[in-house]
C-alpha cells in the first residue's frame, strides 16, 4: 500500500483559499463551508493519484468541482505542495509562478 502524500500548502495558496471562502459565505452563509469541502476532496483525490491530472509548466493542475478554480500542485517524494488556487476568470498567463 502506498503511503499517503503529506499535504503542504503555500502561503499564496492559503491566503487565496481563505480569500475565496470569505467571498462565498459573504454571498451565502455555508457558500464558503461548501468551497473548502470540494477542496478538500480534491486534496484527497490528488493524494490517490498525483500524476493522473492535467501537466502544466512544471505543476500539475486539478479543476474544482462547481467552483471556477483550479489547485496548482507539484509532487516530490512524498509531499504534494500546493501552490496555487487559481481562479479561472484571470489571465492563464498569471498561472506561471
Amino acid at each position: 500500500m502506498k503511503k499517503k502524500l503529506t499535504l503542504r500548502i503555500n502561503e499564496i495558496a492559503a491566503h487565496e483559499i481563505n480569500e475565496a471562502y470569505l467571498w462565498y459565505e459573504e454571498q451565502s452563509t455555508g457558500l464558503g463551508d461548501q468551497f473548502i469541502k470540494v477542496l478538500d476532496h480534491a486534496f484527497k483525490s490528488i493524494q490517490k493519484s498525483p500524476n493522473g491530472f492535467e501537466l502544466f509548466d512544471n505543476h500539475r493542475q486539478y479543476p474544482l468541482k462547481n467552483f471556477p478554480f483550479i489547485i496548482l500542485y507539484e509532487v516530490t517524494s512524498d509531499i504534494l505542495y500546493v501552490d496555487a488556487i487559481f481562479h479561472t476568470s484571470r489571465n492563464p498567463d498569471n498561472k506561471k509562478r
